[in-house]
């Protein structure tokens, strides 16, 4: 192959088009690219693992990868209840009630069903509590949490690793950060709270403690949270663990409706730059991220976003100066180190962290107190706090994104009900946090989704009320018919990955179902017009 001519990867002769998802090899038909496919599959990947000198091993792009570009799909290894939880059912994950569970015919763990008795999630436990345990299981308090279902999750993960030992060295290579658990006492709370139960419990006597204890970090530091069930469970992805963190990641992550994991470009990615996703809240402060990041994954960031005190100037940590006069906004001078004073970035007066604390800790407190259900309550506690922190300001972005949706739903009529004032509010709000959203929220698919769904219907509703009204001209109301259309379209492109049996994915089918009745409504009015 030389210049820009390809040769067949099959028989050689000048190729007329590539590999659409790796462009690295090409055929002269689509007859060779099928019989093909067997032995390219394996290799077709727009990306590779690489080890980094600093963070170990990594996922890198190796051609250009396109934004909205499906990077990769995954099935879990290993799913299981998270170690704080209370009785759930061992198939599907989902709470559990005394009087409604019915124990498993073989091992004594209670389920949800019989169906749930034959998931391949339940064999381990069952089969071990057959095999080694030799009794069945007995759970007579449903209390939350329960200590024993701590076991669970690790027990599956020693079973997928003792029956595939190439599955058990693929588990072997994930970081687990044993020597930083010491440290903060995480290692022995899972030497009594799971590997002493799984060898009393579950006569595990072919895994040593410390091997245990070792699977437990590897969930802790490699899982990720999966909402399908109440409560969420966790899921171990052999490649995902792979991609590095961001707090404004390149990629986007959703979980279909089986529980695999679907990554995804939310911009264009060069060949050589890193991929990564994001382990924690976007929409929490930058030292409640760091914190989380700290305890939770062992490491600090110190990317782009947290770098920035600003946070690309939105003021997303900082809080107002009290200075008589003065718009300014009181940041430190950095997030990545302890700073005792913080500084107005107009008059500089300084500020110490314990005022700042003092203001942050009333704004949480006023917002824990806000009503979920109610417009009015949280109209009250933006107007309260407003003059306090920026617009941006983190708690008052949660409270707007919730307030951004609940307008119009808290009557049978919808948004028919609600006043011109808050559907010009709900209006302004989706617009406002769209914006934000682009500079610090850019890979969180779910929420772009739901506003630009909210912000369609916002505009639906107020062209429908100037139609009536016969305030709109046709070219108006065309122009506001196609920005309505444009919102739609948005929203099944940011939620198309997303489960049925999460709200997003129930806004998606909507959306489809939106969008048809608006095209087929535009098509009559061009009718009408010709």
């Amino acid at each position: 192959m030389g210049g820009n001519c390809w040769d067949c990867n099959v028989c050689g002769e000048p190729a007329s088009s590539r590999c659409s998802s790796c462009l690295s090899v090409a055929y002269c038909s689509r007859e060779h690219q099928k019989c093909d496919w067997t032995n390219h599959k394996p290799n077709c990947l727009s990306y590779e693992i690489k080890n980094d000198a600093v963070i170990g091993r990594c996922i890198v792009a190796k051609r250009l990868i396109k934004k909205d570009e499906l990077v990769l799909k995954e099935k879990p290894l290993v799913i299981g209840p998270s170690g704080t939880t209370g009785p759930v059912c061992l198939g599907c994950h989902n709470n559990l009630q005394p009087e409604s569970c019915h124990p498993c015919q073989n091992c004594g763990w209670p389920l949800c069903s019989e169906r749930c008795m034959h998931s391949p999630n339940h064999e381990p436990e069952c089969k071990w509590a057959e095999e080694k345990r030799k009794e069945k299981v007995r759970i007579t308090q449903f209390i939350c949490p329960h200590p024993t279902y701590a076991c669970i999750t690790p027990l599956r993960l020693l079973y997928k690793c003792k029956k595939n030992p190439s599955v058990g060295d693929e588990v072997s290579a994930l970081e687990s950060h044993c020597k930083d658990r010491m440290t903060d006492g995480k290692y022995e709370e899972d030497r009594f709270a799971v590997a002493k139960l799984l060898k009393r419990f579950y006569k595990l006597e072919e895994f040593s403690e410390e091997e245990i204890i070792r699977i437990c970090g590897v969930l802790q530091i490699n899982g990720h949270e999966v909402p399908l069930s109440e409560p969420g469970h966790i899921a171990l992805f052999l490649k995902c663990s792979m991609f590095e963190h961001n707090c404004i990641p390149n990629c986007s992550k959703s979980f279909t409706e089986d529980g695999g994991v679907v990554i995804r470009a939310v911009m264009d990615i060069r060949p050589g730059e890193h991929l990564n996703i994001s382990y924690t809240d976007p929409v929490w402060n930058t030292p409640s991220r760091l914190k989380h990041l700290r305890l939770s994954k062992y490491f600090s960031c110190s990317c782009q976003r947290c770098s920035d005190p600003s946070e690309f100037g939105t003021n997303f940590s900082g809080i107002s100066c009290s200075a008589p006069n003065c718009k300014g906004v009181v940041l430190p001078e950095t997030f990545l180190e302890e700073c005792d004073n913080w500084k107005c970035s107009s008059c500089l007066k300084p500020v110490p962290s314990s005022t700042v604390l003092s203001v942050q800790i009333q704004v949480a407190d006023g917002m824990g107190k806000v009503n979920k259900s109610s417009i009015m309550s949280h109209i009250n506690f933006i107007e309260k706090f407003k003059s306090k922190v920026p617009q941006n300001f983190c708690h008052l972005v949660e409270v707007k994104l919730t307030l951004a949706q609940i307008i119009g739903q808290t009557s049978e009529k919808g948004l028919r009900a609600v006043d011109k004032n808050n559907l010009d509010l709900k209006e302004q709000l989706c617009r406002e946090l769209l914006d934000l959203s682009g500079k610090l929220f850019r890979a969180e698919c779910r929420i772009l989704g739901v506003l630009h769904f909210e912000l369609h219907a916002a505009i639906a509703e107020k062209t429908r009320r100037a139609i009536d009204s016969k305030s709109i001209n046709t070219n108006e109301m065309q122009m506001k018919l196609m920005e309505s259309k444009a919102q739609l379209e948005k929203v099944i492109s940011y939620l198309k990955y997303e489960p049925e049996t999460l709200p997003e994915g129930k806004i998606y089918k909507q959306a489809m179902s939106n969008l048809k009745e608006l095209n087929n409504l535009y098509k009559s009015m061009k009718t009408k017009i010709l």
